[in-house]
């Protein structure tokens, strides 16, 4: 049986502006950057995106504008010589963006859950997808400051009414690139092809357990996919795709894209593009849940292009809070933000143009960021706690940190855990990472020490729960 849109049980999400988790999941704190995935893995998820476009833009422009299905299911399968904007430089840039779509109980349809930048280079056949963080802190033009989720939402209420235009022109100022191009993907969409595609095939490494899943009028659903293999309709992929409470949206990331693999699979098995009879089943589904500013002939030429890439040149990066991924957690007053180290952007878009260029590799890059000399901390029990320091340190240390001593504070009764910055200023972001980490708050009081730390570290009864 298929299951249609409005049996698909979606996330509800705040759409206020200001909406951000009290607290980072540990997950994410203690997540690592992504190692290289597997080329095959981005291949297939940059053709099935470029397969899904290709699919629901057409539809929509026929629906719209009432065209000949027979004259234009030929022009669907016909290939032009159409140029993208950046192709005579070698470089195409495209944003692909993840929305929850209408739903019962979704309160936020319009907030990026996924926001990745595919950069493709079209002379050696390579390609990049950089990943960033809903939680990424931004400058939007005429608006402000705004979580990276919300900048899609912003743009559509604006004058203009592009959100995915300028969606692309922020997360090309945080990357450093032109990015002209868009795609708008409704999750909701997808797991309604996964039912037409008859399921597709996952293999689940880890248990994923979930007893907060929203619900329709703000119920709870609970989510309990045990490890192994399955063959998923789409709620069941959708649930798995989108569950976020027992897990970081770092993981969350990873499973998306595995359920886009997947699906890229089961379209390719399905002769979806050579079979004119299947592809208008799959029009009629997705003519809602796609949107791009991409022109028929334009998508044409970047599915001819993406299909010459060299599967062993495509790598991906996940900017993140772990000590390679270039951002740290912070607070925005009572929330949960992350930003870029040294609050410079700059510092991704010096990473960015040494990709681009092939100065380096994102691993040499990241081998290069973790060699940078560790945060050195001194960790005092401000507590009556025994053993409260040695513990927590244990934990910093786990998390790349250099612990240079352990001890007690002269003054007990601390509630709230304490920073001093020992570094004359050098290491601000490091102590703003470390803030985070700890929940506490970096004193602004001048300190000295004679053990050679750069950070000292006083400990209240909060950190009892850490």
């Amino acid at each position: 049986m298929v299951i249609r849109k409005k049996d698909i049980k979606t996330a509800p999400r705040r759409a206020r502006m200001d909406d951000l988790p009290a607290e980072p999941a540990e997950e994410s704190r203690l997540h690592r950057v992504k190692r290289r995935s597997s080329a095959k893995r981005v291949f297939g998820l940059l053709i099935l995106v470029l397969i899904l476009l290709v699919g629901g833009w057409f539809a929509t422009k026929v629906a719209l504008g009432g065209w000949d299905w027979n004259g234009s299911i030929q022009s669907l399968f016909t290939f032009n010589r159409t140029k993208l904007i950046g192709e005579e430089s070698g470089r195409v840039n495209v944003l692909l963006l993840g929305i929850p779509g209408d739903g019962p109980g979704v309160e936020g349809p319009n907030l990026t859950d996924t926001v990745m930048t595919a950069s493709l280079n079209i002379t050696d056949k390579s390609g990049l997808l950089f990943s960033l963080p809903r939680d990424l802190f931004v400058k939007v033009p005429e608006f402000g400051e705004s979580k990276l989720n919300a900048v899609y939402e912003i743009g559509n209420a604006q004058d203009s009414a592009d959100g995915g235009k300028l969606a692309a022109d922020v997360v090309g100022q945080v990357l450093g690139l032109d990015i002209p191009y868009y795609i708008r993907i409704d999750f909701s969409g997808f797991a309604q092809l996964i039912d037409e595609l008859g399921g597709i095939d996952i293999t689940v490494d880890k248990d994923l357990y979930d007893d907060k899943y929203p619900g329709p009028n703000k119920t709870y659903e609970v989510v309990d996919i045990k490890a192994g293999s399955y063959t998923m309709d789409g709620a069941m992929a959708l649930k798995y795709a989108r569950s976020r409470q027992s897990t970081s949206d770092f993981d969350r990331a990873r499973r998306q894209q595995q359920v886009m693999l997947a699906m890229r699979a089961k379209a390719m098995e399905s002769n979806l593009l050579t079979s004119p009879a299947k592809a208008l089943a799959v029009l009629d589904i997705l003519k809602d849940s796609i949107q791009t500013n991409l022109t028929i002939p334009e998508m044409k030429r970047a599915l001819e292009l993406t299909k010459d890439f060299d599967a062993t040149k495509l790598v991906t990066k996940v900017f993140d809070d772990s000590p390679t991924g270039l951002l740290y957690g912070t607070r925005v007053g009572e929330q949960y933000a992350l930003k870029p180290i040294g609050d410079d952007f700059k510092t991704i878009t010096d990473y960015v143009a040494k990709l681009i260029s092939g100065e380096t590799t994102v691993d040499s890059a990241d081998q290069e960021v973790t060699n940078a000399e560790p945060l050195k901390v001194e960790v005092l029990n401000g507590t009556n706690t025994t053993g409260l320091a040695g513990k927590i340190a244990a934990k910093l240390k786990t998390q790349g940190y250099s612990i240079v001593s352990t001890g007690n504070n002269a003054t007990k009764g601390f509630t709230k855990t304490m920073i001093y910055d020992l570094s004359g200023g050098k290491r601000s972001w490091d102590l703003k990472r470390l803030a985070s980490a700890l929940k506490a708050e970096i004193s602004t009081d001048e300190v000295t020490t004679t053990t050679g730390a750069e950070a000292r570290v006083v400990l209240g009864t909060e950190a009892s729960t850490l």
